[in-house]
């Protein structure tokens, strides 16, 4: 089932009415009146203009509604079994979409496979000054209703669920004549095509954003909207509409466990890097610490200067064998050992003055 609705700005009553009246589409027995006296087209017009007369004028206000119920003809219903169900549906329709407002329909059988119904409907109800006006999402859920409602009581005429069906492609007004008149639209399916390519091939961050380079695209986020945009030519295109947002998702998620998969290596290599180069900072440590209680008991020993050059090339040295990832990984422990050295030094510097104060000393006296 299809439901469809165009505002219309000018009060072209006759005109819809006398397209709706066309004798070799309509079939006059299955017309549709709601709040209507009249049934010839030019007392039906002026009916509608009447009424329209209350309004108050408003630039671009709209006059009427001109919209469109559609099912799918099926071989277990004869063609006046059909057309009695769907004026049942036109005037349910009617009264839930505008109980009170004027409403003339007429059925339509011109095409092969489907039967449809016009409907002209007053933009105020019938003696109202004040418009009749439905939001977007109050329309959208009366579509659904009455498609819930033609499915449940009318299983014979085997309708497919259309309005409440799962997001999926959508194509605009231009590109759905495009596709059903040429079968395909080429731009946004080469599109697709560039997408679905990049979706089952890639398997991280990087090859992913490389290929939408390569293609002259960028991927973007507005809220909770993702799509792609095309550099050259500045265009968006919601991965929603284009009936790949699932892939996109499976994709994030093959990239995330890779990722994980990844961490957790690495993770595994560096710790038992990490802890040699502990055991390494701890015995040089050790090594330290006995070097300075031997100092302090030899009086022979070098100048703190050079003991101070010896310690940093000591550390230099082992430094040098740690590879390039336990430096990344040890970096905390390696500034421990810069700050020990740099505090050893300074001790000894305060023993050998205490040192060479003790040895005047003994030099002044008599």
């Amino acid at each position: 089932m299809i439901i469809k609705s165009m505002a219309r700005k000018a009060p072209s009553f006759r005109q819809l009415i006398d397209y709706m009246l066309d004798i070799d589409k309509a079939d006059e027995q299955y017309h549709v009146y709601q709040n209507l006296f009249s049934r010839q087209a030019a007392k039906m017009e002026q009916e509608y203009v009447s009424n329209a007369q209350r309004m108050a004028k408003r630039k671009n206000g709209n006059y009427l509604y001109h919209e469109i119920l559609s099912i799918s003809k099926t071989s277990q219903l004869a063609d006046n079994q059909q057309k009695q169900r769907l004026r049942d549906i036109a005037y349910e329709y009617a009264k839930r979409r505008a109980s009170s407002n004027l409403v003339f329909g007429a059925l339509h059988d011109d095409h092969d496979h489907h039967l449809h119904y016009h409907l002209l409907i007053s933009a105020n109800a019938l003696g109202d000054s004040k418009k009749t006006r439905l939001s977007k999402a109050q329309f959208d859920q009366l579509k659904k209703g009455m498609e819930e409602r033609v499915l449940k009581h009318y299983p014979e005429l085997e309708q497919r669920v259309v309005i409440n069906q799962e997001a999926g492609e959508r194509l605009s007004r231009k590109g759905a004549e495009r596709k059903r008149r040429t079968g395909k639209v080429p731009q946004r399916d080469a599109l697709k095509a560039k997408l679905n390519t990049m979706f089952n091939q890639c398997d991280t961050k990087a090859a992913f954003f490389t290929a939408l380079n390569e293609a002259d695209l960028a991927l973007y986020v507005r809220g909770k909207t993702l799509g792609v945009k095309h550099l050259t030519t500045g265009r968006n295109h919601r991965l929603k509409t284009l009936g790949l947002l699932e892939h996109f998702q499976t994709l994030s998620k093959r990239i995330e466990l890779d990722e994980a998969a990844h961490a957790q290596d690495k993770a595994s290599i560096k710790q038992p890097k990490l802890e040699a180069v502990k055991e390494t900072s701890t015995e040089r440590q050790n090594t330290d610490q006995e070097e300075t209680g031997t100092s302090k008991q030899d009086d022979t020993q070098a100048k703190p200067t050079v003991e101070a050059d010896s310690a940093e090339k000591k550390a230099a040295k082992e430094t040098e064998s740690i590879p390039s990832e336990q430096m990344e990984v040890d970096s905390v422990a390696m500034e421990q050992a810069r700050r020990k050295a740099e505090i050893d030094t300074i001790r000894q510097q305060r023993s050998d003055e205490a040192e060479v104060k003790e040895r005047l000393k003994r030099q002044d006296k008599p």
